[in-house]
């Protein structure tokens, strides 16, 4: 038995240093899938972009009178395309158009209000789209750039936009109006859609300098006295 014992001892401490240590293996850690690139990853319906919606094509009346509106709304600093709704919501590009209260071509305009800028063949095109034009620049200006104060004032009156503090008269039809041009406005520049009128409080317009009338003075004060009335009163349509 001693000699079993000290054979074991013998061994143990007697063993090779050549012998190699027991080694400890770490259990490698997991490793992460490999990335994904990002255009491969589905995307959502309702996280795609709207695609742009394409701008209205030009009527063939349109394109008929298009050289005439690119060139006015050049000289008043105007967007062609708001001249093209103006018009399309006015006549429909008829030249020979009249109104019932006698508002003439193609922008409809009251002869005193075509005076004012120095018009008076409104039947004749270019005359009648300088007249239509010059007014609207006109009106921009007097309504500090809000478009829909401008149009609801080239339906209306100014005085009648002025008469309700710079806001656009509870007048159905004038309403109407001023929709029917920002829709239409809207689909030729390829928006999706006008911006909504402003039924809130009224904003003070500061007036900017306006071009001469002329030199006939403000004929709608003029016409007031012989009618009672605006030179583009609601009931002036076709």
């Amino acid at each position: 038995m001693k000699l079993l014992c000290s054979g074991l001892l013998w061994l143990l401490f007697c063993a090779p240093a050549s012998a190699e240590a027991l080694q400890w293996y770490a259990v490698p850690a997991e490793t992460a899938p490999p990335a994904v690139p990002a255009a491969a990853l589905p995307v959502s319906p309702a996280a795609r972009p709207e695609p742009a919606a394409a701008p209205k094509p030009l009527s063939s009346s349109a394109q008929r009178y298009r050289p005439l509106i690119d060139d006015v709304a050049r000289q008043h600093a105007l967007d062609p395309m708001l001249i093209h709704a103006v018009v399309q919501v006015e006549s429909a590009y008829r030249p020979e158009a009249v109104s019932g209260k006698g508002a003439v071509g193609l922008m409809q305009l009251m002869p005193a209000t075509a005076a004012r800028f120095g018009q008076t063949a409104l039947y004749d095109p270019r005359a009648n789209l300088q007249a239509g034009a010059a007014y609207l620049d006109w009106l921009m200006n007097r309504f500090g750039g809000r478009m829909d104060l401008a149009l609801a004032a080239y339906n209306a009156g100014e005085g009648a936009v002025a008469r309700y503090g710079n806001a656009i008269p509870p007048y159905a039809e004038t309403r109407d109006y001023v929709r029917k041009v920002m829709a239409h406005y809207a689909g030729l520049k390829g928006e999706a859609d006008a911006a909504p009128m402003a039924d809130a409080a009224p904003v003070s317009a500061p007036r900017r300098p306006r071009r001469a009338a002329g030199g006939l003075g403000d004929m709608e004060q003029f016409w007031r006295l012989f009618t009672g009335g605006s030179p583009r009163s609601p009931a002036a349509r076709l």
